[in-house]
């Protein structure tokens, strides 16, 4: 398959042949995220018509996979339009996708993306379909409407902080695309050889396992537990399903953790801290190999940055190649929303080729 690009600076308004596109055509971006996937209606100047989230396992369960088509007119009815008016979908995924469309990893989620796709073909049969990594996605509705738009003509590299960790990167303007789909899962940088506990994809010590949400949460039940036994030493001990039990319960998810330690509770200031030291190591690796104009985090953890943005750059600029040390790191103006606006900036893509005609096409 020839490889495909997305140039970000200077799009053409999408115009196919006469009477190939629908009246007041739109184009809708969906963001599917471990936890919560996210869709957007936008017009042809790429702005946001209606945006609808929900529970991604409402999608993802046995059986399932057709809720997506149903949610979507959650979006459209926000929107104010039809399904008619759908001119190209975007769908950005948690995953590895080869440039022959297949799935090659996607260890957070259990994702049926041909059904998925068969789905959406099916609801929308007059839109033209993009299939796009999630990071992918959001490197491009960054530097689209976000907060490296200054850099679109140039090198930027967004990452991912969500139930993963993920990055996308853009190379004078254009998305770079790897053979197997696998050049953004910095999520799997080994920040920590010697973490004996293995990640999802099954080898130990990487990144997504300190800087995700879920790698937040495990580090911190983790720590709780730990700080719980040693203060209970001098009484009767507790047992390690006790102590798991209570960690659990104080720390349900990720939110609960950064509540946490805003109001610096112990536990969650230390898993904060261990979150922030790995990430800042792994963007730190990121530049020796990109060396990007700019470092951006963007998903669902870059919304409350301000309580470890300054952390990560300390540790950045003390594991930074002199070159890149004043490299700066930001967060995305878009926050969890660069993948809606990614997924529909490629789906523009599709239609501004004049693409237009047909059926639904994957496009990579």
């Amino acid at each position: 398959m020839e490889k495909q690009t997305s140039h970000i600076a200077r799009r053409a308004r999408p115009r196919g042949p006469v009477g190939r596109l629908p009246d007041d055509p739109v184009v809708l971006g969906l963001d599917v995220g471990g936890t919560h996937t996210k869709m957007a209606a936008f017009d042809f100047d790429g702005e946001l018509l209606g945006a609808h989230a929900f529970d991604s396992q409402r999608v993802l369960a046995a059986g399932s996979q057709g809720s997506i088509a149903h949610e979507a007119e959650a979006a459209l009815a926000r929107a104010g339009v039809e399904a008619g008016q759908v001119a190209a979908v975007g769908l950005a995924i948690p995953g590895s996708v080869s440039e022959g469309g297949s799935l090659e990893l996607c260890p957070n989620i259990d994702l049926d993306l041909e059904a998925c796709t068969s789905l959406l073909r099916a609801r929308f049969p007059q839109a033209r379909l993009a299939v796009l990594n999630d990071a992918d996605a959001a490197v491009l509705g960054d530097c689209w409407r976000g907060s490296a738009s200054e850099h679109a003509g140039g090198n930027v590299a967004l990452v991912t902080l969500g139930t993963g960790v993920g990055a996308g990167f853009v190379f004078r303007g254009v998305l770079y695309g790897s053979a197997h789909g696998a050049a953004g899962e910095v999520g799997h940088l080994c920040v920590d050889p010697r973490e004996q506990e293995p990640c999802s994809c099954g080898r130990a010590g990487c990144l997504e396992q300190y800087a995700s949400a879920k790698g937040l949460v495990h580090t911190v039940r983790r720590e709780h537990a730990a700080r719980r036994e040693l203060a209970s030493r001098t009484a009767a001990s507790p047992s390690l399903e006790d102590a798991a039990r209570a960690a659990a319960e104080a720390f349900p998810d990720a939110r609960a953790v950064l509540d946490a330690a805003a109001r610096r509770d112990p536990s969650a200031c230390a898993a904060l801290e261990r979150f922030s030291e790995a990430l800042g190591f792994g963007l730190s690796q990121i530049a020796c190999v990109v060396d990007p104009d700019v470092l951006v985090l963007g998903g669902g953890l870059s919304e409350r940055a301000d309580l470890f943005l300054g952390a990560v750059r300390a540790r950045y600029r003390a594991c930074a190649l002199p070159p890149c040390r004043n490299t700066p790191i930001v967060v995305s103006k878009l926050g969890n929303a660069c993948g809606m606006y990614g997924a529909a900036s490629r789906a523009l893509d599709l239609l501004a080729r004049g693409e237009c005609s047909g059926t639904g096409e994957r496009l990579l």
